[in-house]
């Protein structure tokens, strides 16, 4: 039994309001996590570089480029070559790791030649990298 003088509270607008957000974003992640766990292919890594911008500084000439992962599984410890060549000859390397770059991702990372960029061709590729 009730007790004598007890008031029935009333639930108001905003409080039905928060949780039906609420609500809503439970259902919203759990079907992004469903969607991703029914679409989910295995498959390597694909990273691809593409050159963001050259500078000249102090220490040589920085080339800052983008590796972006279009493939369907991350990738960690990944190691970038970029290469100046003319022709078939290499004329300078260089290497940097990139850490962790998940899937359908990207990193920024940048490499230092003593040489101008500007007079070889630049390639920047993945040589390698690890599963996680």
């Amino acid at each position: 039994m009730a007790e004598e003088g007890a008031e029935t509270r009333r639930v108001g607008w905003l409080e039905w309001g928060v949780a039906g957000l609420g609500a809503a974003l439970v259902v919203g992640v759990l079907g992004v996590l469903t969607h991703e766990a029914l679409t989910y292919e295995d498959g390597p890594p694909a990273i691809i570089a593409t050159v963001d911008d050259v500078s000249q500084g102090p220490g040589g000439y920085v080339v800052r480029f983008t590796a972006k992962n279009e493939g369907a599984s991350t990738a960690a410890e990944i190691l970038m070559l970029a290469e100046l060549k003319q022709g078939d000859a290499v004329l300078e390397s260089a290497e940097v790791t990139l850490d962790y770059v998940a899937r359908k991702s990207s990193k920024q990372a940048g490499v230092v030649f003593a040489r101008d960029p500007a007079g070889a061709e630049l390639t920047i590729r993945a040589t390698s990298y690890r599963k996680p």
